[in-house]
């Protein structure tokens, strides 16, 4: 395997790329996907990268993980170490004036400029540069289905600086993803269950820290789901209360009125950020664990 890690973009985004061997026989390619980590925009799990990228790997995919800019990623590359309580305090204090590289839609160009850096060197890393797709965990869910909706627009372009053929994903994985800010937030204030510090500072994390209507909309996005809209493979848990579960029903819904493959798998139970959902990633739960296997055998029968 080669290993690889390399800075993208103009302020903290990391991408480590991990190309498996490549079989003397294998002329067309092989696919691609991009690991977008959660971590509230705030940080980057690595309980969502590395572990989940060795799954990829192991199914043939060459796999690039890309540590997008968060206040958590900032301090990462400045050689400092924090635990999520120490980092979740320093977020709260961040003054309003201050850039952190998070606000939407910065880690999206970044995510832009990792595809457009695939495809430009697909014959060098064997990549068939026709599946070359993104997967994403609760808020890099968002950030993978951001692309999904919005490679083809023009505002991204301008942003990126590439034609959208570049970063065209071929195909996306959601899991547990925060599709609609403002409706958890309903949900979660109807429910009584919401942490309105937490939320506030998740806020500042993805609008600044003063939202613009616009951009607020445009991070809504189910409805900006199009005939564009690559295949897309969602899975979430009915008992997550950090993201809940409408976001991914209501974004199939949106992916159905325009026809567009898709595949949604509820599990009953499991809390919010399993990941691979084994010992492995910390939190084992057998039946979800399942999600691995039906997304490489949808792949199998979408992405061809």
């Amino acid at each position: 395997m080669i290993l690889q890690s390399f800075y993208i973009g103009d302020n903290h985004a990391e991408v480590t790329m991990m190309l498996g061997e490549n079989p003397l026989h294998q002329k067309e390619g092989r696919p691609a996907v991009v690991i977008c980590p959660g971590g509230s925009y705030m940080y980057v799990s690595d309980r969502e990268a590395e572990p989940v990228a060795y799954e990829f790997l192991a199914k043939g995919y060459h796999v690039f993980i890309l540590r997008y800019s968060t206040i958590g990623s900032a301090i990462r590359r400045e050689g400092r170490k924090t635990d999520r309580d120490e980092l979740y305090q320093i977020a709260s204090s961040v003054a309003k004036e201050t850039v952190l590289g998070s606000e939407f839609p910065g880690p999206l160009t970044e995510l832009a400029k990792t595809m457009t850096f695939i495809r430009e060197n697909c014959h060098e890393f064997n990549v068939n540069p026709d599946r070359i797709g993104v997967a994403g965990f609760s808020a890099g869910g968002h950030l993978a289905a951001s692309l999904g909706v919005h490679w083809n627009s023009n505002w991204l372009e301008e942003k990126v600086g590439d034609e959208p053929r570049w970063y065209r994903p071929d195909f996306q994985v959601l899991g547990y993803p925060i599709l609609d800010y403002l409706l958890n937030k309903e949900i979660a204030d109807a429910r009584g269950i919401g942490d309105p510090q937490y939320m506030s500072v998740a806020s500042r994390m993805v609008f600044g820290s003063e939202p613009d209507e616009d951009m607020v909309r445009m991070a809504d996005l189910k409805q900006h789901v199009s005939k564009d809209t690559p295949p897309t493979f969602i899975w979430h848990t009915v008992e997550d209360q950090l993201v809940f579960i409408q976001n991914s029903l209501d974004f199939a819904k949106a992916l159905e009125s325009h026809r567009i493959p898709w595949e949604l798998h509820t599990f009953q139970h499991g809390q919010h950020g399993l990941s691979l959902a084994t010992e492995v990633t910390g939190i084992a739960d057998a039946r979800a664990a399942e999600w691995k296997n039906l997304m490489f055998s949808w792949l199998d029968a979408n992405i061809k």
